[in-house]
């Protein structure tokens, strides 16, 4: 009988197979490729000793001849070996991006039947700073939802402690940690998620709320880069919320209680 996953984690958990298969041919292909690898690699640097240490009476052009010839069967060979390295990868399920980055380990726990709102943590933080305002317009949503029945998850990009050093938020040199951002947005451990360096917090917002039923975003960015490859998602006006100041107060954009 299938079980419908109740959990983040349980609806994105790889399948695993029931009998997995040893596959002996794949073995076998990359412990060949490691060995050829190996054995390349020594050759020439075997070779390049010889030649600089004992000063054999070959002359140079043929010993240039040999090197290039070498490392360029080594090329080939290392070539091989990261293609079938990447195969037997592959051909393995891999964890989601959502889970496998998650350092603070709540995501698999998020409930599928539980109302979700998903805050772009930079894009509203730079918001609040262009107008004035900081953190405050972030803090203050973040309670309101909270209070509201919202389990909160709020993504930034990486280099939030720097930009949040930039802006004097804490004194230069302070070691980054989750703390200063908990104190900072009045966000909980398990409210927070950093995403790795190199990349941007946007597909991880996006990839929640695909998976996330009963969810919406709480950001200024219309990602309309992505809107090719999240059809289902960036759908009507109902799944991403902006804010907005008015008269000195932060509002959350077509936004029901």
């Amino acid at each position: 009988m299938k079980h419908n996953p109740i959990t983040l984690g349980e609806k994105l958990a790889p399948v695993e197979s029931k009998n997995p298969r040893f596959e002996f041919g794949a073995w076998l292909r990359n412990t060949v490729l490691t060995l050829l690898n190996f054995s390349l690699l020594t050759a020439i640097s075997a070779l390049l000793l010889w030649w600089l240490l004992m000063r054999p009476e070959i002359g140079g052009n043929i010993m240039v001849v040999l090197l290039a010839v070498l490392i360029a069967l080594w090329l080939i060979v290392y070539h091989r070996l990261q293609v079938s390295k990447a195969e037997i990868i592959n051909a393995h399920p891999q964890i989601h991006s959502l889970l496998a980055n998650d350092r603070q380990g709540f995501m698999r726990n998020l409930r599928l039947d539980a109302k979700t709102a998903i805050f772009d943590g930079s894009n509203i933080y730079h918001f609040g700073h262009d107008n004035g305002k900081d953190a405050q317009p972030l803090g203050e949503i973040v309670h309101q939802l909270r209070t509201q029945g919202y389990r909160i998850v709020c993504f930034f990009d990486a280099n939030i402690f720097y930009t949040l050093n930039d802006h004097g938020a804490f004194p230069s040199g302070q070691l980054h940690s989750l703390a200063e951002l908990e104190d900072i947005f009045g966000l909980k451990t398990d409210e927070i998620y950093v995403v790795p360096s190199g990349v941007q917090a946007d597909k991880f917002i996006l990839e929640s709320l695909k998976h996330l039923p009963i969810s919406f975003a709480v950001t200024n960015d219309l990602f309309r880069d992505y809107a090719p490859e999240y059809p289902t998602v960036m759908k009507g006006n109902q799944w991403r919320k902006g804010l907005m100041i008015s008269k000195g107060e932060v509002k959350l954009v077509q936004h029901r209680a």
